[in-house]
């Protein structure tokens, strides 16, 4: 046991008193020995602190703190993995259910494919815990990647179903402003070596309304004018971001950040189009290939946005409101 590897489960909670036991009890019914659970409680005003101090005096393998102040979802996760010592780091939700054998899986996985990151599929319940027919799956493929080229457009790897190697997380701190920290982790991952999938669901997800899951995927649709361009706004900030990561890739997302900022002022785009096209396999690896996706996805770059300005305004057009 002693010459195994320890894996540190990173576990962020904010007022998650009414799920929280059952992920415990979870986590630490693991098969894979060596865990370290280090809880992060996000200045809770519900008794979620007391629950995991409850815990951790019952099992040392629990360590515990209190944020003095609120740090958000990202901030939050960043302060739980700094203070993890194992050389492999599963970041954990407050409300999920994780599978007796999901660490032992995913490490098989990761040593057998030689990776720096695994992830799995999970499967989906709702409030009360009520298995839905259906795994994280939706619109976006999950599979192997060998280039962080994906990562401008989605992220399927949630961050409840991850397992990274220290080094990854180590290079991904501090995380980013504005970003996703499972998104950026997983960016930084397929920065610096091979990221493998595991086509099993491991995880129960809960999905409920407080979720933040939740509330990313039912908030309601943004149309107001310029809806588009703030879209388009938001990738840009992601590739500048992605462009200054120093790994081997860092050339690439160099040359798609300045093709992408030379389409605002052009009618046609073609030089993006093109490189899109010539990278689509990359680009889009996350949506399916049937009858040519990635290829149309890719040429709907051809237009410039001036061009996409006039044909269609209210997409693209964002009114000055600075006042005189």
């Amino acid at each position: 046991m002693d010459t195994q590897p320890l894996i540190s489960i990173a576990l962020c909670t904010y007022n998650g008193r009414r799920n929280l036991k059952p992920q415990l009890d979870s986590l630490l019914a693991q098969t894979y020995p060596q865990i370290e659970i280090v809880a992060c409680d996000d200045a809770s005003s519900d008794d979620t602190f007391e629950i995991l101090t409850q815990y951790a005096q019952r099992d040392a393998r629990l360590r515990c703190r209190r944020n003095p102040h609120n740090l958000g979802f990202s901030g939050n996760f960043e302060q739980a993995i700094r203070l993890c010592r194992g050389e492999l780091i599963a970041l954990c939700d407050q409300d999920d259910i994780w599978l007796p054998q999901k660490l032992e899986v995913l490490l098989e996985a990761l040593n057998r494919r030689e990776a720096v990151m695994v992830y799995c599929n999970s499967g989906l319940t709702d409030a009360d815990g009520r298995a839905f027919s259906r795994r994280l799956d939706g619109s976006v493929a999950r599979r192997d990647i060998d280039h962080p080229a994906p990562f401008v457009f989605d992220n399927p790897c949630s961050g409840h179903a991850t397992l990274y190697r220290r080094a990854v997380v180590e290079r991904a701190l501090p995380f980013p402003e504005g970003t996703f920290h499972d998104w950026w982790l997983a960016f930084a991952a397929a920065s610096l070596g091979p990221v493998a999938y595991v086509d099993q669901c491991l995880v129960q997800h809960r999905r409920h309304q407080d979720s933040v899951t939740f509330r990313i995927d039912h908030a309601p649709a943004d149309r107001r004018p310029g809806f588009r361009a703030r879209e388009l706004e938001v990738t840009e900030q992601r590739v500048a971001q992605f462009a200054a990561f120093a790994s081997p890739s860092q050339d690439f997302f160099r040359q798609l950040l300045g093709l992408w900022r030379a389409r605002k002022n052009d009618i046609l785009s073609l030089r993006l189009a093109a490189f899109m096209v010539r990278h689509r396999q990359r680009l889009f690896a996350f949506s399916s290939d049937g009858g040519g996706l990635r290829l149309r996805l890719a040429l709907k770059f051809m237009w410039g946005l001036s061009m996409k300005r006039w044909l269609e305004p209210h997409r693209y057009h964002i009114e000055d409101t600075t006042p005189d």
